[in-house]
Protein backbone atom coordinates (compact mmCIF):
# COMPACT_ATOMS: atom_id res chain seq x y z
CA UNK A 1 0.00 0.00 0.00
CA UNK A 2 1.30 3.42 -0.95
CA UNK A 3 1.21 5.79 2.01
CA UNK A 4 2.06 8.79 -0.21
CA UNK A 5 -1.32 8.46 -1.93
CA UNK A 6 -3.21 8.88 1.34
CA UNK A 7 -5.04 12.25 1.49
CA UNK A 8 -3.62 14.44 4.24
CA UNK A 9 -6.05 16.62 6.10
CA UNK A 10 -4.97 20.25 6.17
CA UNK A 11 -6.38 21.15 9.55
CA UNK A 12 -7.51 24.74 9.85
CA UNK A 13 -6.91 26.83 12.93
CA UNK A 14 -10.59 26.42 13.81
CA UNK A 15 -10.35 22.64 13.80
CA UNK A 16 -7.11 22.71 15.72
CA UNK A 17 -8.64 24.97 18.31
CA UNK A 18 -11.61 22.67 18.65
CA UNK A 19 -9.42 19.62 19.07
CA UNK A 20 -6.99 21.20 21.51
CA UNK A 21 -9.89 22.64 23.50
CA UNK A 22 -10.32 19.23 25.06
CA UNK A 23 -8.38 18.98 28.27
CA UNK A 24 -6.03 16.07 28.63
CA UNK A 25 -8.30 13.84 30.65
CA UNK A 26 -6.65 10.79 32.14
CA UNK A 27 -8.34 7.86 33.80
CA UNK A 28 -7.87 8.59 37.46
CA UNK A 29 -10.52 6.14 38.54
CA UNK A 30 -11.49 6.20 42.15
CA UNK A 31 -11.05 2.43 42.08
CA UNK A 32 -7.34 3.11 42.47
CA UNK A 33 -8.08 4.71 45.82
CA UNK A 34 -10.93 2.42 46.83
CA UNK A 35 -10.45 -0.94 48.50
CA UNK A 36 -13.08 -3.50 47.62
CA UNK A 37 -15.18 -4.59 50.59
CA UNK A 38 -15.78 -8.36 50.33
CA UNK A 39 -19.32 -9.61 49.79
CA UNK A 40 -20.90 -10.49 53.11
CA UNK A 41 -21.20 -14.13 54.22
CA UNK A 42 -24.96 -13.61 54.48
CA UNK A 43 -25.24 -12.58 50.83
CA UNK A 44 -23.03 -15.48 49.76
CA UNK A 45 -25.19 -17.90 51.74
CA UNK A 46 -28.33 -16.48 50.14
CA UNK A 47 -26.97 -16.48 46.56
CA UNK A 48 -28.41 -19.89 45.65
CA UNK A 49 -31.78 -18.97 47.15
CA UNK A 50 -31.90 -15.70 45.22
CA UNK A 51 -31.04 -17.51 42.02
CA UNK A 52 -33.84 -20.02 42.55
CA UNK A 53 -36.31 -17.17 43.07
CA UNK A 54 -35.21 -15.56 39.80
CA UNK A 55 -35.45 -18.85 37.91
CA UNK A 56 -39.00 -19.26 39.14
CA UNK A 57 -39.86 -15.76 37.96
CA UNK A 58 -38.07 -16.17 34.62
CA UNK A 59 -38.44 -19.83 33.53
CA UNK A 60 -36.52 -19.10 30.30
CA UNK A 61 -33.39 -17.99 32.16
CA UNK A 62 -30.16 -19.50 30.85
CA UNK A 63 -26.43 -19.08 31.27
CA UNK A 64 -24.59 -17.15 28.55
CA UNK A 65 -21.42 -18.89 27.44
CA UNK A 66 -20.79 -16.20 24.83
CA UNK A 67 -20.82 -13.28 27.30
CA UNK A 68 -18.86 -15.32 29.84
CA UNK A 69 -16.13 -16.21 27.34
CA UNK A 70 -15.94 -12.95 25.39
CA UNK A 71 -16.67 -10.32 28.04
CA UNK A 72 -16.48 -11.57 31.62
CA UNK A 73 -13.41 -13.80 31.24
CA UNK A 74 -11.18 -11.25 29.46
CA UNK A 75 -12.26 -8.47 31.83
CA UNK A 76 -11.23 -10.59 34.83
CA UNK A 77 -8.04 -11.91 33.23
CA UNK A 78 -6.75 -8.46 32.27
CA UNK A 79 -7.83 -6.65 35.46
CA UNK A 80 -6.53 -8.92 38.24
CA UNK A 81 -6.21 -6.01 40.69
CA UNK A 82 -9.87 -5.06 40.28
CA UNK A 83 -11.86 -8.19 39.44
CA UNK A 84 -11.81 -11.86 40.31
CA UNK A 85 -13.85 -14.97 39.59
CA UNK A 86 -15.68 -16.79 42.36
CA UNK A 87 -15.43 -20.55 42.06
CA UNK A 88 -16.60 -21.92 45.39
CA UNK A 89 -19.74 -21.03 47.31
CA UNK A 90 -18.04 -18.68 49.74
CA UNK A 91 -15.57 -17.14 47.30
CA UNK A 92 -15.92 -13.40 46.84
CA UNK A 93 -16.01 -12.47 43.16
CA UNK A 94 -17.98 -12.41 39.93
CA UNK A 95 -19.96 -15.55 39.24
CA UNK A 96 -22.24 -16.59 36.40
CA UNK A 97 -23.80 -14.55 33.60
CA UNK A 98 -27.46 -15.15 32.77
CA UNK A 99 -29.87 -14.08 30.05
CA UNK A 100 -33.56 -13.53 30.79
CA UNK A 101 -36.49 -12.32 28.71
CA UNK A 102 -35.68 -14.33 25.59
CA UNK A 103 -39.40 -14.31 24.77
CA UNK A 104 -39.33 -10.49 24.73
CA UNK A 105 -36.33 -9.69 22.49
CA UNK A 106 -37.59 -6.18 21.75
CA UNK A 107 -37.97 -5.11 25.36
CA UNK A 108 -35.07 -3.89 27.50
CA UNK A 109 -37.11 -4.39 30.67
CA UNK A 110 -34.75 -4.64 33.63
CA UNK A 111 -31.74 -4.30 31.34
CA UNK A 112 -28.85 -5.57 33.42
CA UNK A 113 -28.76 -6.22 37.15
CA UNK A 114 -26.96 -8.15 39.86
CA UNK A 115 -28.98 -11.08 41.15
CA UNK A 116 -26.74 -11.40 44.21
CA UNK A 117 -23.15 -12.25 45.15
CA UNK A 118 -21.65 -11.54 41.72
CA UNK A 119 -24.29 -13.31 39.61
CA UNK A 120 -25.34 -10.92 36.85
CA UNK A 121 -28.33 -11.10 34.50
CA UNK A 122 -29.02 -9.29 31.22
CA UNK A 123 -32.23 -9.16 29.26
CA UNK A 124 -32.23 -10.38 25.66
CA UNK A 125 -33.64 -7.00 24.66
CA UNK A 126 -30.66 -5.16 26.14
CA UNK A 127 -28.23 -7.51 24.39
CA UNK A 128 -30.01 -7.00 21.07
CA UNK A 129 -30.10 -3.22 21.48
CA UNK A 130 -26.44 -2.87 22.48
CA UNK A 131 -25.14 -5.16 19.73
CA UNK A 132 -27.50 -4.00 16.95
CA UNK A 133 -26.19 -2.64 13.67
CA UNK A 134 -28.07 0.64 14.12
CA UNK A 135 -28.81 2.57 17.33
CA UNK A 136 -32.47 2.16 18.23
CA UNK A 137 -32.78 -1.28 16.66
CA UNK A 138 -33.44 -4.61 18.39
CA UNK A 139 -32.51 -6.73 15.37
CA UNK A 140 -30.47 -9.60 16.80
CA UNK A 141 -26.97 -10.42 15.59
CA UNK A 142 -25.23 -13.79 15.50
CA UNK A 143 -22.82 -14.22 18.41
CA UNK A 144 -19.38 -14.15 16.79
CA UNK A 145 -16.07 -13.54 18.54
CA UNK A 146 -14.81 -11.34 15.69
CA UNK A 147 -17.62 -8.80 16.20
CA UNK A 148 -15.37 -6.88 18.60
CA UNK A 149 -17.31 -3.69 17.94
CA UNK A 150 -20.67 -4.93 19.25
CA UNK A 151 -18.93 -6.90 22.00
CA UNK A 152 -17.18 -3.72 23.17
CA UNK A 153 -20.53 -1.94 23.31
CA UNK A 154 -22.15 -4.66 25.43
CA UNK A 155 -19.01 -5.05 27.56
CA UNK A 156 -19.56 -1.51 28.85
CA UNK A 157 -22.84 -2.58 30.45
CA UNK A 158 -21.31 -5.65 32.04
CA UNK A 159 -18.29 -3.68 33.28
CA UNK A 160 -20.53 -1.06 34.87
CA UNK A 161 -22.52 -3.77 36.61
CA UNK A 162 -19.25 -5.36 37.78
CA UNK A 163 -18.61 -2.03 39.48
CA UNK A 164 -21.60 -2.82 41.70
CA UNK A 165 -19.69 -5.83 43.02
CA UNK A 166 -16.45 -3.88 43.34
CA UNK A 167 -18.05 -0.96 45.19
CA UNK A 168 -20.22 -3.39 47.16
CA UNK A 169 -23.42 -1.54 46.23
CA UNK A 170 -22.13 1.77 47.62
CA UNK A 171 -24.58 4.14 45.89
CA UNK A 172 -22.35 7.20 46.02
CA UNK A 173 -19.34 5.31 44.65
CA UNK A 174 -21.47 3.79 41.87
CA UNK A 175 -22.93 7.13 40.81
CA UNK A 176 -19.56 8.83 40.63
CA UNK A 177 -17.30 6.10 39.34
CA UNK A 178 -19.14 3.33 37.45
CA UNK A 179 -18.48 4.79 33.98
CA UNK A 180 -14.82 5.46 34.67
CA UNK A 181 -14.47 2.03 36.23
CA UNK A 182 -15.88 0.46 33.06
CA UNK A 183 -13.56 2.48 30.82
CA UNK A 184 -10.56 1.43 32.91
CA UNK A 185 -11.53 -2.24 32.64
CA UNK A 186 -11.95 -2.06 28.85
CA UNK A 187 -8.66 -0.22 28.38
CA UNK A 188 -6.81 -3.21 29.81
CA UNK A 189 -8.39 -5.82 27.51
CA UNK A 190 -6.58 -6.29 24.16
CA UNK A 191 -9.68 -6.86 22.02
CA UNK A 192 -12.10 -4.48 23.77
CA UNK A 193 -12.12 -0.77 22.97
CA UNK A 194 -13.23 2.17 25.07
CA UNK A 195 -14.81 3.38 21.84
CA UNK A 196 -17.49 0.84 22.75
CA UNK A 197 -18.65 3.36 25.36
CA UNK A 198 -19.56 5.80 22.57
CA UNK A 199 -21.47 3.03 20.81
CA UNK A 200 -23.22 2.05 24.03
CA UNK A 201 -24.22 5.63 24.86
CA UNK A 202 -25.70 6.14 21.38
CA UNK A 203 -27.73 2.94 21.64
CA UNK A 204 -29.00 3.76 25.14
CA UNK A 205 -30.14 7.19 23.96
CA UNK A 206 -31.83 5.84 20.85
CA UNK A 207 -33.47 2.90 22.60
CA UNK A 208 -34.75 4.78 25.65
CA UNK A 209 -36.53 7.10 23.24
CA UNK A 210 -38.31 4.19 21.56
CA UNK A 211 -39.71 2.14 24.44
CA UNK A 212 -42.96 2.57 26.40
CA UNK A 213 -42.81 5.24 29.09
CA UNK A 214 -43.37 2.80 31.99
CA UNK A 215 -40.51 0.66 30.74
CA UNK A 216 -38.29 3.68 30.15
CA UNK A 217 -38.89 4.79 33.72
CA UNK A 218 -37.63 1.47 35.05
CA UNK A 219 -34.66 1.26 32.69
CA UNK A 220 -33.60 4.87 33.21
CA UNK A 221 -33.12 4.31 36.94
CA UNK A 222 -29.69 2.90 36.18
CA UNK A 223 -28.79 6.25 34.60
CA UNK A 224 -29.84 8.35 37.62
CA UNK A 225 -27.80 9.51 40.59
CA UNK A 226 -28.87 9.35 44.23
CA UNK A 227 -30.81 12.59 43.87
CA UNK A 228 -33.03 11.11 41.15
CA UNK A 229 -31.43 13.27 38.47
CA UNK A 230 -29.86 12.06 35.26
CA UNK A 231 -26.24 11.19 35.96
CA UNK A 232 -23.60 13.08 34.02
CA UNK A 233 -22.43 11.04 31.04
CA UNK A 234 -18.76 10.17 31.11
CA UNK A 235 -16.85 12.06 28.40
CA UNK A 236 -15.36 9.11 26.55
CA UNK A 237 -14.40 11.21 23.54
CA UNK A 238 -12.61 13.70 25.78
CA UNK A 239 -10.76 10.81 27.39
CA UNK A 240 -9.67 9.48 23.99
CA UNK A 241 -8.42 12.95 23.08
CA UNK A 242 -6.60 13.21 26.38
CA UNK A 243 -4.69 9.92 26.38
CA UNK A 244 -3.75 10.40 22.71
CA UNK A 245 -2.35 13.89 23.41
CA UNK A 246 -5.02 15.36 21.10
CA UNK A 247 -3.83 13.22 18.20
CA UNK A 248 -7.05 11.20 17.79
CA UNK A 249 -10.36 12.90 17.10
CA UNK A 250 -13.10 13.71 14.59
CA UNK A 251 -13.48 16.73 12.31
CA UNK A 252 -15.08 19.57 14.27
CA UNK A 253 -15.47 17.01 17.09
CA UNK A 254 -18.49 15.59 15.26
CA UNK A 255 -18.55 11.89 16.12
CA UNK A 256 -21.51 11.11 13.86
CA UNK A 257 -19.11 10.20 11.07
CA UNK A 258 -16.73 7.47 10.00
CA UNK A 259 -14.00 10.04 9.31
CA UNK A 260 -11.48 9.57 12.07
CA UNK A 261 -8.53 11.98 12.25
CA UNK A 262 -5.17 10.78 13.54
CA UNK A 263 -2.19 13.13 13.74
CA UNK A 264 1.40 12.14 13.09
CA UNK A 265 4.28 13.34 15.26
CA UNK A 266 4.46 16.60 13.27
CA UNK A 267 0.88 17.47 14.17
CA UNK A 268 -0.48 16.85 10.65
CA UNK A 269 -3.85 15.11 10.74
CA UNK A 270 -4.50 12.19 8.41
CA UNK A 271 -7.95 11.13 7.37
CA UNK A 272 -8.75 7.59 8.44
CA UNK A 273 -12.11 6.81 6.83
CA UNK A 274 -13.38 3.59 8.41
CA UNK A 275 -15.38 1.59 5.86
CA UNK A 276 -18.22 -0.63 7.05
CA UNK A 277 -17.23 -4.13 8.16
CA UNK A 278 -19.03 -6.58 5.90
CA UNK A 279 -20.80 -9.70 7.12
CA UNK A 280 -18.04 -12.25 6.54
CA UNK A 281 -20.51 -15.14 6.68
CA UNK A 282 -22.03 -13.88 3.42
CA UNK A 283 -18.83 -13.08 1.50
CA UNK A 284 -19.00 -16.16 -0.71
CA UNK A 285 -22.49 -15.28 -1.94
CA UNK A 286 -21.82 -11.54 -2.23
CA UNK A 287 -18.21 -11.61 -3.49
CA UNK A 288 -18.50 -8.91 -6.14
CA UNK A 289 -21.73 -7.29 -5.04
CA UNK A 290 -21.67 -3.50 -4.95
CA UNK A 291 -23.99 -3.58 -1.94
CA UNK A 292 -22.87 -6.14 0.63
CA UNK A 293 -24.50 -7.15 3.89
CA UNK A 294 -23.00 -5.06 6.68
CA UNK A 295 -22.06 -6.35 10.14
CA UNK A 296 -20.71 -3.05 11.53
CA UNK A 297 -21.25 0.57 10.47
CA UNK A 298 -18.23 2.63 9.49
CA UNK A 299 -19.00 5.01 12.37
CA UNK A 300 -18.83 2.23 14.97
CA UNK A 301 -15.67 0.86 13.42
CA UNK A 302 -14.16 4.35 13.70
CA UNK A 303 -15.10 4.56 17.41
CA UNK A 304 -13.48 1.19 18.04
CA UNK A 305 -10.29 2.13 16.20
CA UNK A 306 -10.16 5.54 17.91
CA UNK A 307 -10.04 3.97 21.37
CA UNK A 308 -7.40 1.42 20.34
CA UNK A 309 -5.15 3.89 18.50
CA UNK A 310 -5.34 6.28 21.46
CA UNK A 311 -4.11 3.45 23.70
CA UNK A 312 -1.25 2.71 21.30
CA UNK A 313 -0.19 6.36 21.26
CA UNK A 314 -0.37 6.61 25.04
CA UNK A 315 1.80 3.50 25.37
CA UNK A 316 4.40 4.48 22.75
CA UNK A 317 3.33 1.69 20.43
CA UNK A 318 2.11 3.63 17.39
CA UNK A 319 4.98 3.15 14.93
CA UNK A 320 6.12 0.62 12.35
CA UNK A 321 8.27 -1.29 14.83
CA UNK A 322 5.41 -1.81 17.28
CA UNK A 323 2.49 -2.38 14.88
CA UNK A 324 2.30 -5.65 13.01
CA UNK A 325 -0.07 -7.21 10.51
CA UNK A 326 -0.94 -10.72 11.67
CA UNK A 327 -3.25 -13.55 10.67
CA UNK A 328 -6.61 -12.65 12.24
CA UNK A 329 -7.51 -16.33 12.65
CA UNK A 330 -5.01 -16.37 15.51
CA UNK A 331 -7.37 -14.15 17.48
CA UNK A 332 -10.82 -15.23 16.26
CA UNK A 333 -11.95 -18.84 15.98
CA UNK A 334 -15.26 -17.88 14.32
CA UNK A 335 -13.77 -16.34 11.16
CA UNK A 336 -14.17 -18.40 7.95
CA UNK A 337 -11.05 -20.53 7.76
CA UNK A 338 -10.57 -20.41 3.97
CA UNK A 339 -10.58 -16.61 3.61
CA UNK A 340 -7.62 -14.37 4.45
CA UNK A 341 -8.18 -11.81 7.21
CA UNK A 342 -5.51 -9.59 8.74
CA UNK A 343 -5.36 -8.18 12.26
CA UNK A 344 -3.61 -4.89 13.01
CA UNK A 345 -1.84 -5.41 16.34
CA UNK A 346 0.00 -2.77 18.42
CA UNK A 347 2.47 -4.20 20.96
CA UNK A 348 4.43 -2.36 23.62
CA UNK A 349 7.99 -3.14 24.69
CA UNK A 350 6.47 -4.86 27.73
CA UNK A 351 4.39 -7.16 25.50
CA UNK A 352 1.00 -5.67 26.33
CA UNK A 353 -1.02 -5.29 23.14
CA UNK A 354 -4.18 -4.05 21.51
CA UNK A 355 -6.10 -5.12 18.44
CA UNK A 356 -6.43 -1.90 16.44
CA UNK A 357 -8.80 -3.53 13.97
CA UNK A 358 -9.04 -6.46 11.56
CA UNK A 359 -9.93 -6.54 7.89
CA UNK A 360 -10.69 -8.75 4.90
CA UNK A 361 -7.38 -9.21 3.07
CA UNK A 362 -8.57 -10.90 -0.11
CA UNK A 363 -9.41 -8.64 -3.05
CA UNK A 364 -11.37 -11.41 -4.79
CA UNK A 365 -14.25 -10.69 -2.41
CA UNK A 366 -14.23 -6.93 -2.96
CA UNK A 367 -15.15 -4.60 -5.78
CA UNK A 368 -12.53 -2.12 -6.95
CA UNK A 369 -14.20 0.70 -4.98
CA UNK A 370 -14.44 -1.41 -1.81
CA UNK A 371 -10.76 -2.30 -2.08
CA UNK A 372 -9.82 1.35 -2.57
CA UNK A 373 -11.79 2.34 0.53
CA UNK A 374 -10.09 -0.38 2.57
CA UNK A 375 -6.61 0.60 1.29
CA UNK A 376 -7.28 4.24 2.20
CA UNK A 377 -8.29 3.20 5.73
CA UNK A 378 -5.13 1.17 6.36
CA UNK A 379 -2.86 3.71 4.66
CA UNK A 380 -4.34 6.48 6.79
CA UNK A 381 -3.35 4.57 9.90
CA UNK A 382 0.20 4.01 8.66
CA UNK A 383 0.60 7.65 7.67
CA UNK A 384 -0.05 8.66 11.28
CA UNK A 385 2.67 6.40 12.74
CA UNK A 386 5.23 8.12 14.94
CA UNK A 387 8.00 7.19 12.49
CA UNK A 388 6.06 7.80 9.24
CA UNK A 389 7.98 9.79 6.63
CA UNK A 390 5.31 11.99 5.14
CA UNK A 391 5.54 15.01 2.89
Amino acid sequence: MNIISTPKILVTCAIMAALISFCCVTAQVAANEYKHIPTSREELNNAERDLKVLKKRYPDIEESTFITDNIQAPLIKNNPDLLKKAIKKHDDGLRKVYIIGKKSPESIGKGIFTISAGNIALTQGLINAEMALEPGSYAPKPNKDYDVYAISSLAVDYAKEAARWYYNDDKAQMDNNADEFAVTLLENVPTLSIGGKIMSDQRWQATLGNIPSFEADETAKSLENNEGKAANSYDTYGHIMGISQNRVGFTYDDISTNQLLVADRNGDYWSVFAPPQFDVAKLEAEAKAEEKSIMTRGEDRAYYAAGQIAWAIENDAWDSSHVEMADAHKYFKDLPKDIKFTAVIAKTDKDSWKLIDWYLDDSSYLTEKQQEDLNSYIDGMKASFNDAENW
